[in-house]
């Protein structure tokens, strides 16, 4: 279940959550800059026929190396400092478009890495995407137009395949602004990430689990990156890109709420 909060932004980087408690390490919706992301273009809301997510901009990225590190690595520690885990979710909203024009089997992943305790890279969890036209017949949705999505640790195409029948694929017919989700909590000591993809009008349209009984959670340490790891699409719109640690020490609570409530920006995030 996606848990909702009523947030009012202090600064890009400080929230404080009405209903639970969070606050919000890193955002960027791309109103002013494109800072926090790399090899990343800054568009007007209508450019190529796409209305940004939020606010008059967007970003789009188009077949580069595109990727965040969330504000900094482990919590914004740097790479490469050991680190305790904290709970946390990454969040961004990319459009799906099925009236680009794509050929069959056009395709993009969107990673959302985590570090070891060491502060160095442990694990990619990924969104595998591919849009599918309706001469292909198999998989979901087959004879349609319709983007299939499924959940793994691997990158496409050569170690993962977003139609992949043992990865529980789904397939989404409607173009729009889609947010993915991911959610790395302790399960019992082991780390498990949450992978959801929710509509514009905030409903779960599917989720994933993945969690390895290896990744023990004295071995996790903080965020890496966020990273389309494969994209062959021209234009890749996208918006609204945020990473949210709970809790919040009270210290911090305190200290926001010392702040007054001067330029507040009502937000939410989960």
């Amino acid at each position: 279940m996606k848990k909702k909060f009523v947030t009012f932004c202090l600064v890009m980087t400080m929230v404080l959550v009405v209903s639970g408690v969070a606050r919000a390490d890193f955002y960027n919706g791309f109103e002013t800059d494109t800072s926090g992301w790399f090899n990343t273009n800054r568009v007007a809301s209508g450019t190529a026929g796409i209305t940004s997510a939020g606010g008059s901009y967007h970003a789009t990225t188009n077949y580069t190396s595109t990727y965040t590190n969330w504000g900094g690595y482990n919590f914004g520690a740097g790479g490469g400092v050991p680190t305790s885990f904290l709970e946390y979710s990454t969040s961004i909203d990319i459009y799906l478009d099925l009236g680009g024009g794509w050929v069959n089997d056009t395709r993009f992943d969107f990673s959302s890495a985590i570090n070891g305790a060491d502060g160095n890279h442990k694990r990619d969890f990924i969104f595998n995407a591919g849009f599918y036209n309706s001469g292909d017949l198999v998989g979901p949705g087959a004879g349609t137009d319709r983007f299939v999505i499924s959940a793994s640790n691997n990158s496409q195409p050569g170690s993962a395949y977003a139609k992949n029948p043992d990865k529980n694929p789904i397939a989404i017919g409607s173009t729009g602004w889609y947010t993915f989700q991911h959610h790395f909590y302790d399960n019992s000591g082991v780390l498990a990430a949450d992978m959801s993809i929710y509509d514009s009008s905030n409903s779960l349209v599917n989720s994933w689990i993945l969690s390895d009984a290896s990744d023990l959670i004295s071995g996790i340490g903080g965020n890496r990156y966020g990273w389309f790891a494969c994209n062959d699409f021209d234009i890749l719109a996208f918006d609204n890109t945020s990473m949210t640690v709970v809790p919040v020490p009270a210290a911090v609570i305190l200290g926001v709420l010392g702040m007054g409530v001067a330029g507040l920006k009502l937000r939410k995030y989960t």
